[in-house]
């Protein structure tokens, strides 16, 4: 076999939960560190309309380096959210999409400013969605065959065309509690959001944690996409959400899962008993207004260990006075006794 390079590093972690974070790619072993910003980047582009945008790339490896830059298609496990980087190129905006420095070099430590031009056509669609990779333009290859892993950083680019027919709609497609009865918080809820338009769309809204689904005052108030998460066309995307504010609660102890009741007695105050709703209102912008979708769920909060400690004191407490009285009002009559004796 000839020599073989694998290449590694690509940022291809849970879609778009990282789209607002800046992420440099390393890979130790070649020695491979380069830093990337904007990270993703997302514009929204005219039809027949060029664009040029810039890409701040950091070499942050020991020595001078030679880059190029590349494109990669990608699509999204509709059931985990997770990225699949593709090998090949995206076919749709290949034609359109270029560098001003194709290959370029770097001096260790510093920036270089990339200039990403999109010579977007007449006829273009609604959305592109694409990845933008940075890696060695000679990549390290070692003697005798042996397989080199290489590195390279992906960027996502999120591009959405101004046509006049777009269509943004957000839909949601189910809301559920993991558990209908919780013993102690935290309740986990799974909201899924499905893109039903054409074109990309950001979420954003809140969960509202009350006693009654009319409630006016809600107890609690949890975000809904807090790290600003895009969602494709005819994506759907599953967000969690945790109520934690309660007393006793459930609190991860290690990375293997495990989870230990923490009696923080400052919060007394948040026992949790009893029935709950939880209402969730995602809103969505649909180019002209905020559009609202709505969806609740009931759930208890029963901590029935808690209560039948509490019962058992109770009962022995009542024993306990029983037996007070008994005893001292049979005192009483043997004393009324002897004195209608005497």
């Amino acid at each position: 076999m000839g020599k073989k390079i694998i290449r590694v590093g690509y940022v291809a972690s849970i879609l778009f939960l990282s789209l607002s974070i800046v992420v440099p790619a390393k890979a130790q072993n070649s020695g491979f560190s380069v830093q990337v910003s904007p990270s993703p980047i997302i514009e929204s582009i005219d039809p027949g309309v060029s664009k040029t945008v810039e890409l701040k790339i950091r070499n942050q490896n020991t020595q001078k380096e030679t880059f190029k830059m590349g494109l990669r298609a990608f699509g999204v496990d509709n059931n985990s959210g997770e990225v699949q980087l593709k090998n090949e190129e995206p076919i749709d905006v290949v034609s359109w999409v270029t560098f001003a420095e194709p290959v370029f070099s770097v001096d260790a430590g510093q920036w270089f400013t990339q200039k990403v031009i999109f010579d977007v056509p007449k006829d273009a669609g609604f959305t592109y969605s694409f990845a933008i990779t940075v890696s060695r333009a000679n990549p390290t290859q070692e003697a005798g065959g042996k397989t080199t892993i290489e590195g390279s950083v992906a960027i996502f680019a999120l591009l959405s065309t101004n046509r006049s027919d777009a269509v943004r709609k957000l839909d949601i497609s189910s809301f559920i509690s993991k558990r209908k009865v919780y013993e102690y918080l935290p309740a986990n809820f799974l909201l899924k959001i499905k893109n039903s338009g054409n074109t990309i769309v950001q979420p954003t809204g809140n969960i509202y944690i009350q006693r009654s689904l009319n409630s006016t005052e809600p107890i609690d108030i949890l975000s809904v996409n807090g790290t600003g998460a895009y969602i494709l066309p005819d994506v759907t995307r599953t967000l969690q959400s945790d109520w934690t504010k309660g007393f006793p609660t459930y609190k991860d102890t290690s990375d293997s899962g495990k989870k230990k009741l923490f009696w923080n007695w400052s919060d007394l105050q948040n026992l949790r008993i009893g029935h709950y709703v939880a209402k969730a209102i995602v809103v969505y912008n649909d180019g002209v207004r905020d559009i609202p979708a709505e969806a609740n769920i009931d759930f208890w909060v029963i901590p029935w260990k808690l209560m039948g400690g509490l019962l058992v004191i109770a009962a022995l407490v009542i024993t306990g006075v029983v037996s007070v009285i008994r005893k001292t009002m049979k005192v009483a009559r043997k004393k009324q006794k002897d004195d209608a004796t005497e």
